[in-house]
């Protein structure tokens, strides 16, 4: 992760249903809302990639975030806690 240019580093990451994360303690804390990016990729299927880029594209677009203000981040926020 370290590797990876610093605006695509992560802490936590869903893969399928697989959550990868830098450490123990990371994965602690970011495993609720990692879950309910998985629930996301089961509702969404094959598209959710597409629909999460476009979630980002559109924030973009509006001068926001395109991480914070994604709706996919947004749901993960707010139903993790």
């Amino acid at each position: 992760v370290n590797r990876l240019p610093r605006s695509l580093r992560f802490y936590a990451i869903t893969l399928g249903h697989v959550i990868l994360a830098v450490d123990q303690p990371t994965l602690d804390r970011w495993r609720a809302h990692e879950r309910v990016h998985v629930r996301q990729a089961e509702r969404w299927g094959p598209l959710f990639p597409l629909a999460y880029a476009a979630a980002s594209a559109v924030a973009w677009g509006r001068g926001e975030d395109p991480y914070l203000e994604n709706r996919f981040e947004r749901e993960a926020r707010g139903d993790s806690g």
